[in-house]
């Protein structure tokens, strides 16, 4: 399944209060194999998914937003992190 760079940016403008719940992909029971190329495991996800930017975790709705930044999930929360801890109430 390989997409356009149109039919991606169409994926990612749906509104999150316009989708159908029962119509969307329930992410957790998804499983992509981790020894398969990224190439290869972005595929997987997106063909099971649908859309990679709006899916269902449960019965929860959820919009995801990706970023080119470098950087992992952890570095991502040590860096809120440090911000939070630097705010003074």
């Amino acid at each position: 399944m390989h997409l356009s760079k149109e039919e991606l940016q169409k994926m990612e403008q749906i509104d999150i209060r316009d989708a159908d719940a029962d119509a969307l992909a329930d992410i957790s029971g998804i499983e992509i194999d981790m020894e398969k190329s990224v190439s290869d495991r972005v595929e997987d996800y997106v063909q099971k998914a649908g859309n990679p930017f709006l899916v269902r975790v449960g019965e929860y709705v959820v919009k995801i937003g990706y970023s080119d930044q470098a950087g992992t999930l952890s570095d991502r929360m040590k860096q809120y992190i440090r911000k939070a801890a630097e705010i003074r109430y």
